[in-house]
């Protein structure tokens, strides 16, 4: 069973887990964008203590992105979990946080982080076009647009309807744009080589990281590297055990290089 709840410091989406066993290291996951933490339910069951989140100004939670760090802070601080997983949009969050506040954060897990990853096409780069765009697009529509498949059109039914809700539209062509912009991609790279903590980051085959981005994560210690066949930008859709089994604590000194 999936229970929603009130998040610290505003309006956030969680969902939590019931009647499994813990692992003893709480995980939470950021949701990327332009979906939202429903798509991440899946996965979210299969882990025994993870919380999926939507960020301030996505999904169902109120604010803006300037809250990201502050609020992340309280969210770390008040579910006591120590390892924060991204997600595209929302790796950019966690590593942030993770090299921020590095007391607060024990292991960081990144999925798909677009910073190393090819950029998008034009039209998500332009936040006008974008905006009106994503504020009139149907389920059936996204899905083939994130997936190449139609199927997945029901798991994107609320995500669409977010879009649909006050400014989140204008907030994640904003974000879209913004992750195709060099100067936030080159600060993330940045960041990312500052980190000295355990990383894992996930990719899909099809969507796979740049040649300079597996140079950045091949100079890095205690990184490693999940590439999950098949699977696109938003493997949580199309892979959701695939994807568990990578975010799984267990697994993270048995998983090789890939």
């Amino acid at each position: 069973m999936v229970e929603h709840a009130r998040a610290p410091r505003g309006s956030l989406y969680f969902h939590f887990p019931e009647g499994k066993e813990t692992l003893g290291e709480k995980a939470v996951e950021l949701a990327a964008v332009p979906v939202n933490a429903d798509t991440w339910s899946p996965v979210s069951e299969a882990l025994r203590d993870a919380r999926v989140v939507d960020l301030p100004g996505l999904g169902m939670s109120r604010g803006r992105p300037g809250d990201w760090p502050s609020w992340l802070a309280a969210l770390v601080t008040e579910t006591g979990a120590r390892h924060l997983v991204g997600h595209s949009v929302g790796a950019a969050a966690a590593l942030e946080m993770a090299v921020g506040r590095p007391d607060l954060v024990g292991r960081l897990t990144l999925v798909s982080p677009f910073f190393l990853q090819a950029r998008a096409g034009l039209i998500s780069r332009w936040a006008p076009l974008a905006r009106w765009h994503l504020r009139r697009i149907r389920s059936t529509a996204l899905a083939k647009r994130l997936t190449g498949d139609a199927a997945q059109a029901a798991a994107l039914q609320s995500s669409v309807a977010d879009l649909r809700y006050g400014g989140t539209a204008a907030n994640v062509a904003r974000l879209l744009a913004d992750s195709g912009r060099r100067q936030w991609r080159r600060d993330l790279q940045a960041k990312l080589r500052q980190y000295t903590g355990r990383l894992h980051v996930v990719v899909g085959a099809d969507d796979p990281l740049t040649p300079d981005g597996r140079m950045l994560l091949d100079a890095l210690p205690h990184v490693t590297l999940t590439v999950i066949a098949g699977a696109g930008h938003h493997p949580q859709l199309t892979h959701p055990r695939e994807v568990a089994q990578a975010i799984q604590p267990a697994r993270r000194t048995d998983q090789a290089r890939t």
